[in-house]
């Protein structure tokens, strides 16, 4: 069984502090020689160290925790941002907790309540909902609070984004260049701020081209999913009398559902269409047509967002103070 500080202490013959300088690898700053360290050491290497945390916890006033709370950790995006995340968290020695909201309010009132009772010292939040909870307001002061991948325009938290607009812009003016046929965009949650920005690119792109803003060319739809992306291609189909030449989707599941409903609805996916999507994965490659992609930067994103929350843990300047990040994006294409 793993020994404790005090027991290590017992059996080695030296003090409590000095076990504790060994372990934290302070030997040399405090002068320990190097014979007591050996001895601390290797009775470590063979009896084991279990370290109290909620001792610790208690004297430093720190959990050594971060809360991470995330709308769906089925989505490779918050997957992978969260897998680069809980990287950042084990080289400083800190526990990642992560809750998902479902993109519900409610679940995401009661995932930060929850976070914020088991004294997290940090708390790196994607919101669902516009409206700042008053625990966040009540915390802040004690705690490092960050928004990520939507802005809401909360001016008490530092937020950390993609650059979606830019995004959005880029990819629009690509398949304006490649394809003469109209393009369309089906979005799925538009109320979304990261969503909205995607929108306000591809609809520039189309005003360069004289094309009155492409209002026309956007379908909207409540929820971000695959049932969403075949009712959005379902109607266009239909409105179009046929698929469309050329589309974007806002997101992967969008594409997916819209990619199902071709294959239903026309029997095949015409590999002269274009697409663009929003988010990047590896079975974009196993499609035959001309594909664009926007890949965010996860392991940005989530260094950026690491930094803003430890920076009161470390010492560093108040994080709390209202910025904003905004993270480049890369188009990624494919056949072209």
């Amino acid at each position: 069984m793993p020994k404790t500080v005090d027991e290590i202490a017992r059996a080695t013959g030296f003090s409590i502090t000095t076990v504790r300088f060994v372990i934290n690898g302070q030997s040399e700053k405090h002068r320990i020689g190097a014979s007591t360290r050996k001895l601390i050491e290797d009775y470590i290497a063979i009896h084991g160290y279990s370290l109290n945390h909620a001792a610790r916890s208690l004297k430093l006033n720190r959990s050594d925790t971060i809360g991470l709370v995330v709308p769906d950790l089925a989505n490779a995006f918050f997957a992978r941002l969260m897998a680069a995340l809980e990287t950042h968290c084990r080289k400083r020695n800190l526990l990642l907790l992560t809750v998902s909201s479902h993109e519900d309010s409610e679940l995401e009132n009661r995932a930060v309540t929850t976070l914020l009772a088991r004294g997290v010292d940090g708390l790196a939040i994607a919101p669902c909902q516009a409206t700042t909870l008053s625990q966040l307001i009540k915390s802040r002061a004690r705690k490092a609070i960050v928004m990520f991948d939507r802005d809401y325009g909360h001016s008490l938290f530092p937020t950390v984004v993609s650059d979606n607009f830019q995004g959005g812009l880029e990819m629009t003016r690509r398949m304006l260049r490649e394809t003469d046929a109209a393009c369309y965009f089906l979005c799925g949650d538009s109320t979304l701020p990261s969503i909205q920005e995607r929108v306000r690119g591809f609809s520039m792109a189309c005003e360069e081209k004289g094309l009155r803003g492409g209002d026309h060319l956007i379908r909207l739809d409540a929820e971000n999913s695959t049932v969403a992306g075949r009712k959005m291609m379902h109607a266009l189909i239909d409105a179009l009398q046929g698929p469309p030449g050329a589309f974007m989707c806002s997101s992967l599941l969008v594409l997916e559902g819209a990619l199902q409903q071709i294959k239903a609805q026309i029997g095949r996916i015409d590999r002269d269409i274009l697409i663009a999507t929003f988010d990047d994965h590896t079975m974009l490659d196993f499609l035959p047509n001309r594909v664009l992609s926007i890949r965010q930067n996860e392991a940005a994103l989530a260094s950026r967002v690491f930094e803003r929350l430890v920076e009161p843990v470390s010492g560093g300047k108040n994080a709390s103070a209202s910025s904003t990040d905004v993270v480049p994006v890369e188009l990624i294409c494919r056949n072209l």
